[in-house]
């Protein structure tokens, strides 16, 4: 009886796999930072749907082209990894929504180092081709006081 129990809780506990769906978010998403990372507009445009919408942590609205111009290769500038946690992924029919924390060490002039977080909210649509990104919003989480 006492097994019994255990391995119901245990089943209880574990995870249910993504849904397929979900799962295509979260690879486009992932797609999405790594081509601003590396500043491929060229993969960047391949994630973001042609009306697309970003509101920055300063609360401007940039439109596909503006977002685009910024990841020019010839712009690129080094910039430390961000860390991706705390997702949550909802899929309602065609609209996906990921939600995420992303978090950045960086370094000061005198060595030590700052870490910042940002809450970001990603919305994806399924097109013909594929889920696209239509828009995502970035809020600055305050640092711990």
């Amino acid at each position: 009886m006492a097994i019994g129990w255990a391995m119901a809780m245990l089943a209880a506990a574990t995870p249910a796999p993504p849904s397929p769906d979900a799962a295509a978010i979260e690879r486009l998403v992932e797609r999405f930072n790594t081509a601003r990372t590396d500043f491929d507009a060229a993969a960047l445009a391949d994630t973001l749907d042609p009306e697309y919408q970003e509101i920055s942590p300063v609360g401007d609205v940039d439109d596909r082209a503006k977002v685009l111009g910024f990841y020019r290769p010839e712009d690129r500038r080094p910039a430390p990894p961000m860390q991706g946690s705390e997702r949550q992924i909802v899929v309602r029919g065609a609209t996906g929504i990921e939600t995420e924390r992303r978090t950045i060490t960086m370094t000061r002039p005198d060595g030590t180092t700052v870490t910042r977080s940002i809450r970001v909210r990603y919305v994806a649509m399924r097109a013909p081709n594929g889920w696209k990104l239509v828009s995502a919003q970035y809020t600055p989480i305050p640092p711990a006081k």
